[in-house]
Formats: structure tokens, C-alpha cells, sequence
């Protein structure tokens, strides 16, 4: 399955998807009759627009609603069906194994079950994807079945090993947690998380040392009753998700981080804990400890959820960077403590997370809902494990940080439903999941919701990199400072966000600016410009210069963007939007042509970019492909002959040339970019320059091992023999008996380089070698008409006719047409030359094209 991105749908767009299937099943069920064809082509006609990717949401979801129905009714629809009824269904193709798989299903529950191998030849664009997810359908469905009983569960007051247990504090569907006392350390105080003896959690946690994980004090195990338990320290607090519904209690819609610490403090003298003195200090003294340093105590609301996601996403850095993924991030497993802050737990699904009975203990256990797509997956097939990393873990959080925003549940699949339905049905749901929580809190700013975007990608490497990147991200936020690793879309906040960092400043020196603002706007901007750090020295620069680097040119135009708006005068940044944008962009006229000739203009703009590539060695390489892209600009002008098309071409042309010469400068070694710029100097008729580059070159070939490069000497000759006769044509027209040697010569030159590629010229190069002899030789025959040179006339007129046909019959036979006019230009000159040379002796010419 394709990990694409939902396109956008939000809030809204999920509701309107939700309001359409709800209108069919209720028409449904008034109109046993209702064909889904006609109804929905009558709701496209008369019915509110849907956007693209609501649409495809929308008649994904009909179609499932209506298969449902219809095998309740004792039809048996299929999928193919409604593909050959309803075209527009195609559009929705990341949703049809989804459909095709409910179809199976709904064969199987209602007592045919399908072959698998002939099911799946029904659907052959989808057959290996629904052959492997039917697979483990069957184990899924056995662990359904098979579900191991919950153990038998010591209780309060009996002794488990060394330790006594208090208190029940917490309880799972397959675990309990105690308070419990250490008998082998003098009474102590511990939890004590008591389980079935399975998975790794104990090797993988009690391995991690890190102020916001909890750390495993010892693990002990009794055998004959099949569990284990993990001592922890005893760290009074409540979970996340008990807190977020404490905070909308005490305050629907939260303004203030303080709220969250009055939820933990209700919660916790409202609750069972057992606290000492200590920890009845700490709590009545706030959030002061060093568990809970930088938290934005006076800060908003939004502020205080983004710190508690900061310190949740340093622990998974820190795991990460030990190869150790969670796979389980929930509220339910960050505990906020009074006096550590967010403590990370339960690595249960940390090493085996792929085994059917793990599957059906997450759904039973709440872990379904915060899944990444790709983990959803994995459970279905488990081929896809491997793609389960760092991202997963950076979508849960996503999930958890959006929770904590609008206090608003996730989707839970319905109980009923087997394993690997449940699993489907939410793997749909991540398709439409919206990221908008600014719809349900306007004041949540725009930053903060470009991070919970980011993090709920629907493809993995659309997300942040690593734990790493979103809490720098995360605390860029906290500290108003541009983001490194995302772009704000807001001006306004980004503009608010500047003047709060430099209000020192301002304050400073208000009466100035006063003045100049009401003097020019220009200066005040110039001022601003001058108020911002170095480009170079920025991290969000060098943060969008990785993103080129690494081809991912929509987040860099994104953050790069923001940079130009904020310092305009700054070349670097336009230099590298003029890169990004000449990827994605290849219109005439493009953003690319527009920010690198903006930058050009800029004072010490080319000693800047050349003092960047010290430390840039990929410098060159954009600068040899923006070179290309202005090339390409000039072959796709379609208005040459105009003014405003000629005014573009050169623009272009300029542009490729300034390109490709830095690009040389930084690296002169380069064959592609000095063949680029050649190519540009004939494009721009410096044919003497563009010779002078191709002869660099084929002095310097080596013969290459490369099959790809194998033919590069042939090709840059063909290109000189090329140059070579425009030069000849352009000095051919002055009465200026010497530069009408000069025209002779170059086209000797031209016929030398050609006779040299004739045998070595490779099959798909044939047409334009025969095209280049056709030009040459003509060329040669009407200097030789010019000098009344008949004896050598007729032999050109032999070796003109015989290229000819040549490139004429190869250029048909590979399906391609010469326009009509060139065809009929080339036989008219020919048929000229033929006409003078019907009489007079003939020699034969040599291969330098003299007698």
C-alpha cells in the first residue's frame, strides 16, 4: 500500500465524508431497492462539491457501506462490480485493498469462504498485496480464537517474591501494577509491574538510562505461574490520558499550562497515592523540580502540551539513537510525575511487536488507536515490519500531542470486530485522520499545528527524521524562534514571534524606528534585515540546505520561504529556492529563473556563493542542474520570433551561462557541466566560445568503463562538428575574403570530426551523425558553387544524397516524422548544387575535405 498523504482532508472534509455515508445507509434503509450507481451519480449532480480526496474518501466508504448491506440482504456483490459500474471508484485506489479485503471477509462470515489463490486472481493490480494480508488474516483470526487466558493475578496483601504488595495503582488487560514493598532492600518503596512471562520489555527498558524513562530496578519471575515482574521506583504521579480528561473537567476550554499541573495535583490528592512528606512538599510547591525545569509555568495552554511532547520526544531520542523504537506511545504510558516530570514507560512492544497474540492484546489494550499506518500494517503483513521505526514512534506522538490540544479521543475500532478487520478498518481511518487543531482551538498557533501536521504524515518519510529533529523543532516553538526542521505558514505569528524575541531591541531603539517607519517602509525593512543573523550562521539555512541536498525541495521552498520574507536581502536563500523550485518546476517563466536572478542582483551575491561552496561540496552539482533547467527553458520556448519570447530566451540563457560558470569555477573537473555550458554558448552563438569548451574535453577524455559514459567522446564531437558548421555559416556571408577561408575551414573542421565519429557513432546516434554529415557537406558544396569549384561540387552532391536518405530513412524508421519544410529546405538545396554540377571533371575528396 502507498503511504500517501490524505491531500488535505481536515475536520470538516471527515465530517462531510461521515454525513454522506450516513444519508446513503439511511436512504438504504428506506429503499431496499437503492442502486449505489444511480445514487451516487444523482448526488454528484445535485448534491454539495466534494474536493478530490473527499470524493475518493466518500465513495470508498459508500461502496463498503453498500457490500455490507447486500450481503445482510443475501446478495453477494463484489468489488470488481462496482469498478466496472462506477469509473470514478479508481480514483480511490490507495482504499481498494481495503475493499477488496472487506469483501473476503464479508464471504467468509457469511458462510463462503473464497479460495484465496482464485479470490485474489480476481483482483490481479492487487493480487500480491491481498495474497500476503489474507495470509496473516487466517493467523489473526486463529489468535482470535485462541486468545490466551489473563493470568491469575496476585493480590493485595500477598507477597510476590521479595516484594509485598500495597496497592493496585494500575491495571491492563494482560498486567497489573502494584505499590509494593522491598523486602530485600529494608521495605522500600517500588511499583512492581506484574505480567506474563513474555516479550522483552525487561531487557529493552531496564537497558535505557534517561531521566524521563522509567528505569527497571530488577526483574523477578515465578515460573509455575507463568509471570514476571519489573520493580520500578515508585514515582507518584497519574498517566496522560487520566490528566487530559482531568483538565477538560476543570476547564473545557484550557487557556493555561498551569491547568495541567492542577489536573495532576487533583488527581493525585483526589486518588489512592501514598505520599510521604517529600513528595506532599514538592506538590504543593508546583511544578519546580528539575523533572519539570523549562515547563512554562506562566505559559499558555498550547505551551505547556508542547514541553510535556518536547520531553516525551527526547526519551524516543534517545532511544532511537539505540536502535531502540517503543511502538506503544500513548498517554496511557507517559506518566507525569510530581517531582521527575513525564516519565516514559512500557517498552512491552519495544522488540516483539509482530506476533498475532501481540496484535490482539494492542487492540484490547488501546494501543490500535495511536498506531502509525505503517505499524497498522505491519500487523497485516508483517513483510512491512521493518518500515516500523523511528517515524512510528514520532506519528504516535503526533496523535498524543493532538489529543492533548483539542481533548479529543481517538477513533477506537469497534469491539466486535475481528483482529485483522479492526486492523483494516483504522488503517482507512489514517487516510482521512485531520491534523487541524487550531479548528478546535483557534488560539493554538499556527506553529504548533504545522508540527502535529508533520508528525502525522501519512507517509513515513513526510514525517520528522528522528525524535531529535522534532524536539529541536518543539523547542524552537517554545522559545518563539523560527523552526529548523518545518515552516511556519503564518506571517503575522512569525512576525509577532520576532518582535518578542527582539523586544530588547526594539525597546531599545523604538523612537528610531518610529522614525523610519514613518519616513520609508523600505528602510525599516532594511533595518529589520540588518537586526537578523548571518545566512550562513542560521540553523533553519542550513537545515533547508540539507533538505535540497537530500531532494526534499517542498519543505526546503517551505522554510527557505519563510527566510526570504524575514531577511529579503540575504542571496543565499534565493540562491538555493532558484535550486529547489528548478526540481519541481518547468514552466517558462518559472519561481526558479525569478529568486536566482533576484539573487544575482544582490550586492556581493556571487562572492557570497562562492565563499558558501567552501564548505559545500553538492554546490556545484545544483548549480550544473539549475544550469540545465535554464537550458531546458530555451528548447521549450514556444515563442521565439516574438519580442517577449526572444526577451526570455536570452533571460535564460544568461542565467545557464552564470550557472554552468560557477559551477565550472567550483569544480572545472566536470565534464557534464562543462558540456552544459557549451551547450549554452551555442544556444547563445558564441560558436568559437562552445567549440574552444568541447575541445577542452576531448582532449581530456579517457576512454571510459561506464557503459553509460562509453559514448560521451562521439557525442561531444558530433556537437563540435556542429558548432563547427554554424561558425562556418555565420563568417560565409562576409565579402571578406579572409573570414571566408575562416568559414572553409571550420567546415573542413566540421567534415574531419564527423569522419572520425563514422564508424565509432552508435545506432541511436545514427540520425543525428547523418543529419550533421547532411548539413556539412551541403554547406561545403555551396562554398564550392561560390568558388566555382564544379569538380568538387559533384562529390558533394554524391556525399550530401547518400546522408540524406540516410538520416531521412533511420530518423522514419524510429517512429519519429521530420517536419515537412525542412525536408523540402534540405532537397531544394540539394537539388541547386545537383543543377551546377551536371558537367565538369570530378575528383575525389579526402577525409579533410580537400583534394
Amino acid at each position: 500500500m502507498d503511504f500517501a498523504d490524505s491531500g488535505g482532508l481536515d475536520q470538516d472534509g471527515v465530517e462531510r465524508v461521515d454525513g454522506e455515508i450516513a444519508r446513503f445507509e439511511q436512504a438504504a434503509a428506506a429503499n431496499r431497492e437503492l442502486v449505489l450507481r444511480l445514487y451516487w451519480a444523482e448526488r454528484l449532480r445535485d448534491g454539495p462539491p466534494l474536493s478530490v480526496v473527499e470524493r475518493s474518501a466518500c465513495l470508498a466508504g459508500l461502496v463498503k457501506a453498500d457490500l455490507r448491506r447486500r450481503f445482510d440482504l443475501g446478495e453477494a456483490p463484489a468489488v470488481w462490480e462496482y469498478l466496472e459500474e462506477i469509473p470514478q471508484l479508481r480514483e480511490a485506489d490507495a482504499r481498494m485493498l481495503s475493499l477488496v479485503y472487506e469483501e473476503f471477509c464479508l464471504r467468509e462470515e457469511h458462510g463462503d469462504a473464497p479460495d484465496v489463490e482464485s479470490f485474489c486472481d480476481r483482483y490481479p493490480a492487487w493480487k500480491d498485496s491481498l495474497i500476503s494480508q489474507l495470509g496473516y488474516h487466517r493467523i489473526l483470526s486463529k489468535a482470535a480464537g485462541l486468545v490466551p487466558p489473563k493470568p491469575k493475578f496476585p493480590e493485595v496483601g500477598e507477597r510476590f517474591e521479595e516484594f509485598s504488595l500495597l496497592a493496585l495503582i494500575g491495571k491492563g488487560g494482560y498486567s497489573r501494577v502494584y505499590l509494593s514493598s522491598d523486602r530485600s532492600l529494608g521495605g522500600k518503596r517500588v511499583v512492581l509491574k506484574i505480567s506474563g512471562d513474555r516479550g522483552q520489555e525487561a531487557e529493552t527498558q531496564g537497558a535505557l538510562d534517561h531521566p524521563h524513562i522509567v528505569p527497571v530496578n530488577s526483574v523477578v519471575y515465578q515460573p509455575d505461574r507463568g509471570l514476571r515482574g519489573l520493580s520500578m521506583p515508585y514515582r507518584p504521579g497519574l498517566p496522560l490520558d487520566d490528566v487530559i480528561r482531568r483538565v477538560r473537567r476543570l476547564e473545557p476550554r484550557p487557556s493555561s499550562a498551569r491547568t495541567l499541573w492542577d489536573a495532576l495535583v487533583e488527581g493525585i490528592e483526589g486518588g489512592d497515592a501514598v505520599l510521604d512528606e517529600e513528595f506532599a512538599a514538592a506538590l504543593r510547591a508546583g511544578p519546580t523540580s528539575d523533572g519539570w525545569r523549562g515547563f512554562p509555568l506562566r505559559g499558555t495552554f498550547a505551551q505547556g502540551a508542547a514541553w510535556i511532547a518536547l520531553v516525551v520526544a527526547r526519551a524516543l531520542a534517545y532511544a532511537h539513537d539505540r536502535r531502540t523504537y517503543h511502538r506503544d506511545v500513548k498517554p496511557g504510558n507517559v506518566l507525569l510525575t510530581i517531582q521527575h516530570g513525564p516519565q516514559l514507560l512500557d517498552f512491552n512492544l519495544a522488540q516483539s511487536p509482530h506476533a498475532p497474540r501481540e496484535a490482539q492484546s494492542a487492540i484490547q489494550g488501546g494501543t490500535l488507536p495511536y498506531m502509525a499506518p505503517e505499524q497498522i500494517e505491519a500487523f497485516l503483513n508483517p513483510e512491512r515490519w521493518g518500515s516500523v521505526g523511528a517515524s512510528a514512534d514520532i506519528y504516535s506522538l503526533g496523535l498524543m500531542l493532538r489529543e492533548l490540544l483539542t481533548g479529543q479521543a481517538l477513533d477506537v475500532p469497534d469491539s466486535k470486530l475481528p483482529p485483522a478487520r479492526a486492523l483494516r478498518e483504522l488503517l482507512d481511518r489514517r487516510l482521512v485522520l485531520p491534523a487541524d487543531v487550531r479548528g478546535h482551538d483557534a488560539r493554538t498557533p499556527h506553529a504548533l499545528e504545522a508540527i502535529v501536521r508533520k508528525c502525522l504524515r501519512h507517509d513515513p518519510a513526510d514525517r520528522y527524521a528522528s525524535g531529535k529533529d522534532l524536539a529541536e523543532d518543539l523547542e524552537r516553538f517554545l522559545q518563539r524562534r523560527p523552526m529548523v526542521h518545518n515552516a511556519n505558514p503564518s506571517r503575522s505569528e512569525r512576525v509577532r514571534d520576532w518582535g518578542v524575541r527582539n523586544r530588547r531591541v526594539l525597546a531599545a531603539n523604538a523612537f528610531y524606528l518610529l522614525v523610519l517607519a514613518l519616513l520609508s517602509p523600505l528602510v525599516i525593512r532594511q533595518v529589520t534585515a540588518m537586526l537578523q543573523p548571518e545566512a550562513k550562521r542560521r540553523p533553519e539555512f542550513h537545515n533547508a540546505v540539507q533538505m535540497v541536498d537530500s531532494g526534499r525541495y517542498p519543505e526546503a521552498i517551505a522554510l527557505l520561504t519563510n527566510l526570504v520574507e524575514e531577511d529579503p536581502a540575504a542571496p543565499l536563500y534565493r540562491f538555493y529556492l532558484g535550486f529547489a523550485h528548478s526540481e519541481i518546476d518547468s514552466r517558462p517563466q518559472t519561481a526558479a529563473e525569478i529568486y536566482y536572478s533576484d539573487a544575482m542582483k544582490q550586492p556581493g551575491a556571487e562572492a557570497e556563493l562562492l565563499d558558501w561552496a567552501k564548505g559545500n561540496e553538492q554546490l556545484a552539482k545544483h548549480l550544473r542542474r539549475l544550469g540545465q533547467h535554464f537550458l531546458n527553458e530555451t528548447t521549450s520556448n514556444k515563442n521565439r520570433g516574438t519580442e517577449a519570447g526572444e526577451a526570455a530566451f536570452q533571460r535564460a540563457m544568461e542565467l545557464s551561462v552564470h550557472a554552468f560558470s560557477t559551477a565550472v569555477t567550483l569544480d572545472p573537473s566536470s565534464r557534464e557541466t562543462i558540456y552544459g555550458l557549451a551547450t549554452t554558448e551555442e544556444f547563445k552563438k558564441n560558436y568559437d566560445v562552445a567549440h574552444g569548451l568541447l575541445t577542452k574535453m576531448l582532449e581530456k577524455a579517457q576512454p571510459s568503463t561506464d557503459p553509460a559514459h562509453a559514448n560521451d567522446p562521439t557525442r561531444w564531437r558530433l556537437q563540435r562538428s556542429r558548432v563547427a558548421v554554424m561558425l562556418a555559416k555565420s563568417l560565409a556571408g562576409s565579402p571578406d575574403s579572409k573570414s571566408m577561408e575562416q568559414s572553409a575551414s571550420w567546415a573542413d573542421k566540421a567534415l574531419g570530426d564527423l569522419d572520425v565519429c563514422q564508424s565509432s557513432t552508435p545506432t541511436f546516434l545514427k540520425p543525428l551523425y547523418y543529419g550533421l554529415r547532411t548539413e556539412v557537406v551541403l554547406t561545403l558544396g555551396e562554398f564550392h558553387l561560390r568558388d566555382g569549384a564544379a569538380d568538387l561540387l559533384a562529390a558533394d552532391c554524391s556525399d550530401a544524397k547518400a546522408a540524406m536518405d540516410a538520416w531521412f530513412l533511420l530518423t522514419r524508421s524510429n517512429g519519429d516524422e521530420i517536419p515537412k519544410d525542412v525536408e523540402d529546405r534540405y532537397r531544394r538545396r540539394l537539388r541547386i548544387l545537383q543543377d551546377a554540377a551536371e558537367s565538369g571533371p570530378r575528383r575525389v575528396r579526402t577525409s579533410a575535405g580537400r583534394e
